[in-house]
């Protein structure tokens, strides 16, 4: 027959009760790594102003007018199934020509104005976040865009302001302009 030291038994129980009294300061320190690993990976903040794309690209050779209307139609085709509600990202991993952005859905990644080309650019500056573009032409080819996002920054915010400011004290001061070079006696009551 075995016995069982008493002693085996008592160091056991030490080692599990040592064990067990880290268990939660580990855990939240887990937690606590989580939320801020969770925090820094949203939204930039960069001091440029800076818009989040997607799209599709279809390319043509320029020089066959055959193979720039087929490109058209395929856009053509593609957009129509996006305004159905088809998802961006499954069908710009099928159809997109741009192989760096179609694996990821289309998703061009935060780029600062003037990155892209002019009509390109031009559209993600000015459409509303979230609406599927008419089919714009560059030179690599015909593009379906979609604004992801697009951020500010206080810099730009700031010139804005003031732009419009500008422009409405600019307006004010040609209204009453007008009124004071109009005659008193011409002034409709």
């Amino acid at each position: 027959m075995t016995s069982i030291d008493p002693e085996a038994v008592e160091v056991n129980e030490e080692v599990t009760r040592d064990w067990a009294r880290w268990f939660w300061p580990v855990l939240i320190v887990m937690l606590i790594v989580m939320i801020l690993l969770l925090w820094a990976g949203q939204r930039p903040h960069p001091r440029a102003s800076s818009v989040r794309a997607r799209h599709i690209l279809i390319t043509f050779n320029a020089n066959d007018a055959v193979d720039r209307s087929r490109a058209l139609q395929r856009a053509t085709e593609i957009r129509d199934r996006l305004l159905k509600g088809e998802p961006f990202d499954k069908l710009a991993k099928q159809y997109s020509d741009d192989s760096f952005s179609a694996r990821r859905g289309g998703d061009l990644g935060w780029a600062e104005r003037g990155t892209y080309e002019k009509e390109f650019d031009t559209y993600c500056w000015q459409a509303p976040v979230g609406e599927i573009s008419d089919i714009i032409q560059t030179k690599h080819g015909f593009h379906i865009i979609q604004v992801t996002d697009r951020y500010i920054s206080e810099a730009e915010r700031y010139e804005q302001e003031l732009e419009e400011r500008a422009r409405s004290a600019a307006g004010a001061a040609g209204t009453s302009a007008e009124d004071s070079a109009t005659p008193p006696a011409a002034k409709v009551p």
